[in-house]
C-alpha cells in the first residue's frame, strides 16, 4: 500500500531522473511517464538502500540544474554510517513550506511564526535568517550545549528566549531540556515540534508539564525533508502529499496491505538535484484505517521501529560520545565510523572503509575523542569485521550524554606527563577560556603557554607544539621565553591572573607583573589599532554576509580587552572574562546591557540574529563605542 498519490510530481521527477540522473537511466523504461501509471513505473524500480547512496552518490547527481545553488545535507548517522546528499532550492523551500502550514494548523492559518531549532552537539553552529517565501518568518538555529555549561540560575535566564517560538527539536534533546528546567519552568514557547527521532507519550507529557505549550510531530530525514506530520496528537502521520510519496514495502520492495508491518520507502517529489526514489533509511511502519480528528482521508502512517540518538560510549564520570558528536568530523573526513568502544584501557573505533584509515584521518578522530573523553585517552582506529554491511552493530544503549568541555585539571594532567622532565621547560601553565567553560566559544582554543630557558624557534620546541596540537582538539601551544610575555604587558597579565599550573611557576621562570605606564602605553596603542579594525569591519560591504554570531564575539574579545586595560591601569589584578564584566557598571562603560549581550550571543548563550540586521550591527558598534571610552580615560 502506498500513501496518498501525488501522481503529476511523481510523473515528472520520474521523467526528470531517466532523462538527468545516471543512476536511473537504465532503470527507468523509455518514453513518457503519465501520472497514471507513475505509481506503477516507480513500484518497479529496486529500493534504494543506504549503502546504495553511499555506492552511487556520485551517480544520483542530476546533470541538470545550477549545482552552486545547490545544499549539501548530512544524516547524523544513527541509523548507520552517515550520509550526505544534496538538494536543490525548490526542495529547501518546499521544507519551509511544509513546516509552516503545519504550524499553522495547529496555531492558526493566520499565523507569522518565529521558528526555533534547538541542537545540543558540539559541532552545530547558531545561526539566523528571515524567509524569503514566506516573507517575514523568523528562523532560529541555535546551539544549545554552551549555554549548557552555565550555571542552573544563569542557564534558566538563557532559556527565557525560548518564549513564545515555535521550537523545532529532536526527542533527546527535548528530553535533556526537561531535565534540565524541570516541571512549569515558567518558559512557555508557543508550541513544540519534535521530529528526527521516535519518542514516547510519556516524553510528550513531560514536555506539556515543563513547558505548558502544545506539542506535535513530524516525520522528517535530512535525506528528504518532511515527509509527513501528526495527526493531533494521535502519534499517527500523513503524508505530506506534495512534498513526498510513501510505501510501505517488504523485502523484495513489494507494497503490503493496511495494518502489515515494513519498511518505510521514501520518494521526495521536489528535489530535482539528488532524487532518491523508493529509498529505505532503515525506518518501519505500518498503514492504519479510521477516521481522526482533522477528517483527512486516506490511511495514517504509523512508526515503529525508528530512529533514536543513543551514546555510542559513556563514561562513568558521564562523559561520552554521541553519533552525532563524531557525524559533522566523519563527513569532513570521508571515514565511516560506525562503533566506539572501550577494550581495557584503549578507546576502539571502528569504521566501515574498505581501506585502513589514513594517518591523518587516525590523528583527527583520536584528539577529538580525548577531547570529549580525557586528554590523556589511548584511541584506535580499526576496520569493522562487517564493513560491508555499511551499518553500525547494535550494541546496547548505554544511556543519555551531555555535552561536556573537558576539565582543566585533565588537560593540566595530560600536559604534566608530556612536558616534566624535559630539557629547557621552566614552566607551564593552561590558561584562557579554557578554564571557564561558560566562556568558552567555538572559535576558542585551548591555551597551553610553555616558557623556556633558550630560542624557542629551535625546530625540537616546533615539533614539540605540533605534536601536543595534533593530539587534543583545539589546543593551541604556544612556546616561548621569559621575556616573550614581557613584550606584552596584557598577555603578561593574563597569564599571571588566568592559569592552570601545568609543571613549575611562571615567578620562578623569571615572569613579573608589568607597571602601570606599561600597560597605559600598550593600552593607547591598541585603542588606535582596534578602532580602526571596528571601523573597517563595520562599514565593509559584504555585512550582509556575516557571522552575527563571530561578530558577537568579536565584539565581546575587544570590549573585555579595553575592561581589562581600564581596570589593570587602575590597580586592580583581575583579567578573567566573568570577573572582568561584573566590574563593568562600576568602570562608567557605556551601555553595559548591549556588551553583556555580545558576550552572550558570541558564545552561543543567547540565540544569535539575522547577518545584516541592526541587531548583529549593534554588536560592533558597542565595541567600537567601548574602545573608545577606553581611549578617553587614559
Amino acid at each position: 500500500m502506498t500513501g496518498p498519490p501525488a501522481p503529476t510530481a511523481l510523473a515528472e521527477l520520474l521523467d526528470h531522473a531517466r532523462r538527468h540522473v545516471p543512476h536511473y537511466q537504465t532503470l527507468i523504461p523509455p518514453g513518457p511517464v503519465s501520472g497514471e501509471n507513475a505509481p506503477a513505473t516507480l513500484r518497479r524500480l529496486p529500493l534504494l538502500r543506504r549503502t546504495d547512496v553511499r555506492t552511487e552518490r556520485p551517480r544520483l547527481w542530476s546533470a541538470e540544474g545550477d549545482a552552486r545553488r545547490w545544499r549539501r545535507v548530512h544524516t547524523t548517522g544513527t541509523t548507520g554510517a552517515p550520509l550526505e546528499v544534496v538538494v536543490d532550492e525548490a526542495a529547501q523551500q518546499a521544507e519551509l513550506a511544509a513546516l509552516i502550514r503545519h504550524v499553522r494548523r495547529r496555531l492558526g492559518a493566520s499565523v507569522e511564526p518565529s521558528i526555533m531549532h534547538l541542537t545540543l552537539h558540539l559541532a552545530s553552529t547558531s545561526r539566523a535568517s528571515v524567509a524569503a517565501d514566506p516573507s517575514g518568518v523568523r528562523l532560529v538555529k541555535w546551539n544549545l550545549s554552551r549555554a549548557w555549561q552555565l550555571p542552573d540560575e544563569e542557564f534558566r535566564s538563557a532559556a527565557e528566549a525560548l518564549r513564545g517560538q515555535v521550537i523545532t527539536v529532536m526527542p533527546s534533546v527535548m528530553a535533556a531540556l526537561c531535565d534540565r528546567l524541570g516541571p512549569s519552568s515558567g518558559v512557555a514557547p508557543r508550541l513544540v515540534v519534535l521530529s528526527g527521532e521516535q519518542f514516547t507519550p510519556e516524553l510528550r507529557t513531560r514536555i506539556r508539564e515543563t513547558f505548558g505549550c502544545p506539542v506535535t510531530a513530524l516525520y522528517t530525514l535530512a535525506e528528504a525533508g518532511i515527509v509527513a506530520h501528526e495527526c493531533g496528537e494521535t502519534g499517527t502521520y500523513h503524508v505530506e502529499e506534495s512534498g513526498a510519496f510513501l510505501e510501505v514495502v517488504g523485502e523484495a520492495g513489494e507494497p503490503l496491505p493496511l495494518g502489515v508491518a515494513g519498511d518505510i520507502a521514501v520518494t521526495p517529489l521536489v528535489n530535482r538535484a539528488m532524487p532518491l526514489l523508493r529509498y529505505v533509511n532503515g525506518d518501519r511502519g505500518r498503514w492504519i484505517d479510521g477516521s481522526c480528528g482533522c477528517r483527512r482521508p486516506g490511511p495514517r502512517l504509523q512508526l515503529l521501529d525508528a530512529r533514536t540518538q543513543h551514546a555510542l560510549l559513556a563514561e562513568p564520570d558521564g562523559r561520552g560520545v554521541r553519533r552525532i558528536d563524531l557525524a559533522k568530523l566523519c563527513r569532513q573526513l570521508d571515514l565511516g565510523v560506525t562503533r566506539v568502544a572501550r577494550d581495557g584501557d584503549e578507546i576502539v573505533v571502528e569504521h566501515d572503509d574498505p581501506y585502513p584509515a589514513t594517518p591523518l584521518q587516525r590523528t583527527t578522530i583520536a584528539a577529538a575523542l580525548r577531547s570529549m573523553l580525557g586528554a590523556g585517552r589511548t584511541v584506535r582506529l580499526r576496520r569493522a569485521e562487517d564493513e560491508a554491511s555499511g551499518t553500525a552493530r547494535p550494541v546496547a544503549d548505554p544511556g543519555r550524554v551531555r555535552p561536556a568541555f573537558l576539565p582543566p585539571a585533565d588537560i593540566a594532567a595530560w600536559a604534566r606527563d608530556v612536558l616534566h622532565g624535559r630539557p629547557g621547560v621552566l614552566a607551564a601553565v593552561l590558561t584562557g577560556s579554557a578554564l571557564d567553560p561558560a566562556a568558552v566559544s567555538r572559535f576558542s582554543d585551548i591555551d597551553v603557554t610553555v616558557v623556556i630557558d633558550g630560542d624557542a624557534c629551535q625546530e625540537r620546541w616546533y615539533a614539540l607544539a605540533a605534536a601536543m596540537n595534533r593530539h587534543l582538539a583545539t589546543l593551541r601551544v604556544n612556546v616561548t621565553e621569559p621575556a616573550g610575555p614581557a613584550r606584552a604587558p596584557l598577555v603578561a597579565c593574563r597569564l599571571l591572573a588566568e592559569r592552570h599550573a601545568i609543571v613549575g611557576t611562571l615567578e620562578e621562570a623569571g615572569l613579573t607583573w608589568p607597571a602601570v605606564r606599561e600597560l597605559a602605553g600598550e593600552a593607547r596603542f591598541w585603542a588606535q589599532n582596534a578602532e580602526s579594525v571596528l571601523w573597517t569591519r563595520l562599514t565593509a560591504a559584504d555585512r550582509q554576509r556575516t557571522d552575527p554570531v563571530r561578530d558577537a564575539w568579536l565584539a565581546s574579545r575587544f570590549c573585555l580587552d579595553a575592561l581589562r586595560y581600564r581596570l589593570l591601569c587602575e590597580g586592580a589584578r583581575v583579567t578573567a572574562a566573568r570577573e572582568v564584566l561584573y566590574h563593568a557598571m562600576e568602570l562608567g562603560v557605556p551601555n553595559v546591557p548591549a556588551v553583556r549581550h555580545a558576550f552572550a550571543v558570541g558564545r552561543e548563550h543567547r540565540p544569535p540574529p539575522a547577518p545584516g540586521s541592526p541587531e548583529a550591527d549593534e554588536f560592533l558598534r558597542v565595541a567600537l563605542a567601548c574602545v573608545r571610552w577606553l581611549g578617553g580615560t587614559l
